[in-house]
């Protein structure tokens, strides 16, 4: 049993290092400001209304730009989310609410979406939406 779960740890982990191998310095830059940028909007958020929730990106599904074209910032898409949670928590009602909201996974899609369950919020991103902040927020007031 044990050599069984051992081979799993090891094909798992041969696979995220061939995976990380992959990904040329650009792209390591890239992935890691992106997850700083979402880290900032995050503490800003905690201060703002008192919460201790987590934010992350599954880049499983992420775009790639065309040769030469450019990349979208994820990070400003996903932090349009916390955006969202901040105007809720402005008001003391909303500050209490908002505490509900444990964890935020920002994902990528076809067309853009919004789920909370048990604490928390499923976002996929679509680099086509527009007043990201605005939809979270219409949404968290009628889910929270």
């Amino acid at each position: 049993m044990m050599k069984v779960h051992l081979r799993a740890v090891f094909a798992a982990t041969a696979v995220c290092l061939s995976a990380s191998q992959a990904q040329s310095l650009k792209d390591k830059e890239y992935f890691a400001s992106e997850e700083k940028h979402l880290a900032d909007s995050l503490a800003l958020t905690s201060k703002q209304c008192g919460t201790d929730m987590t934010a992350k990106f599954d880049w499983s599904n992420v775009p790639v730009p065309a040769a030469g074209g450019t990349r979208y910032s994820p990070s400003s898409y996903c932090s349009a989310v916390l955006g969202g949670i901040r105007r809720v928590c402005a008001s003391q009602l909303g500050k209490e609410a908002v505490k509900k909201i444990k964890s935020l996974n920002c994902a990528f899609g076809a067309q853009r979406s919004i789920a909370m369950k048990d604490g928390a919020i499923d976002y996929t991103i679509n680099y086509q939406s527009s007043n990201d902040v605005d939809f979270v927020f219409a949404y968290l007031q009628s889910n929270l």
